[in-house]
């Protein structure tokens, strides 16, 4: 249990955080002594990071508890807009870092990483709405999102590159848009190239068998990912085109002469474009 959740169990009111002085503080710890004997989730660590919040950290805290998002995310709750109230706070991205690092971060990574693994295509836009506040997390918890969400387009150049395109239920996610928004998050030259390598998998195995739904998902998906290039989001731009071509075309056997054209010349300049920006 983090202190968003626990603020929440005890029923405060959010608008008074502000106000708060001493007399509010014990009454608080009061009430945290009194949930503490019928919910063995409420440890002492949580308990003691609660108060010290509120009495050092009041308009960070208040941030978090008006912001849908984040309280959202840090208490698996799906309020919506009109739940919210709006205080106009002005916290700068460094104080919120702060605040984060502080009580939050271990909860943000593993919350994060527990939702990334269920290759869902909701929990991505959830996270992609997330990311979207990623200026408020500390420096190496992004870093360690990074890691994560690149893990998970290695895995499926690597599956694809081991079964050989037989196989596709462990990489079913790589089918969803949200999946490219979310890595829109990282984009860099380093991803930019693992874009390409995947479209040179998805294209091979979409030439062989041109109604195959699953890699017609995936490249008409592809264009969600906005390239550290912007050439090459010209490509996935063209790519969900002459898929979209072929699709209007079910009686031909064959994938469409334009649309094989276009996906040699897209995997061997890719790789290059990557280069020549780096």
């Amino acid at each position: 249990m983090n202190i968003i959740q626990l603020f929440s169990l005890l029923d405060l009111e959010r608008d008074k955080i502000l106000e708060f002085g001493s007399e509010d503080y014990i009454r608080i710890e009061k009430k945290i002594n009194f949930e503490k004997k019928i919910n063995p989730e409420i440890d002492a660590k949580t308990s003691e990071n609660l108060i010290l919040a509120l009495k050092e950290y009041k308009e960070e805290f208040l941030f978090v508890l008006s912001n849908r998002i984040l309280f959202n995310f840090f208490t698996h709750n799906d309020f919506a807009r009109n739940y919210f109230s709006s205080y106009n706070l002005t916290v700068s991205d460094e104080k919120m870092k702060h605040f984060i690092a502080a009580f939050l971060a271990d909860d943000l990574l593993s919350f994060f990483s527990f939702k990334l693994s269920k290759n869902w295509y909701h929990y991505f836009e959830e996270l992609s709405l997330l990311l979207d506040l990623k200026r408020y997390f500390p420096e190496d918890t992004i870093y360690k999102m990074n890691l994560l969400v690149f893990s998970k387009i290695d895995f499926a150049i690597s599956q694809l590159n081991t079964l050989k395109g037989n196989e596709v239920s462990t990489i079913v996610y790589i089918k969803h848009g949200s999946f490219y928004g979310l890595l829109s998050h990282f984009a860099t030259i380093d991803l930019d190239q693992k874009i390409s390598n995947l479209l040179s998998f998805v294209s091979e195995f979409y030439n062989k068998k041109k109604n195959d739904v699953f890699f017609t998902h995936v490249i008409e998906s592809m264009v969600f990912y906005k390239a550290f290039n912007e050439r090459i989001n010209e490509v996935l731009i063209k790519n969900k085109k002459a898929v979209s071509v072929n699709k209007g075309d079910a009686s031909n056997d064959k994938p469409h002469p334009a649309f094989t054209i276009i996906m040699a010349i897209v995997i061997a300049c890719i790789p290059f474009l990557v280069s020549k920006c780096s």
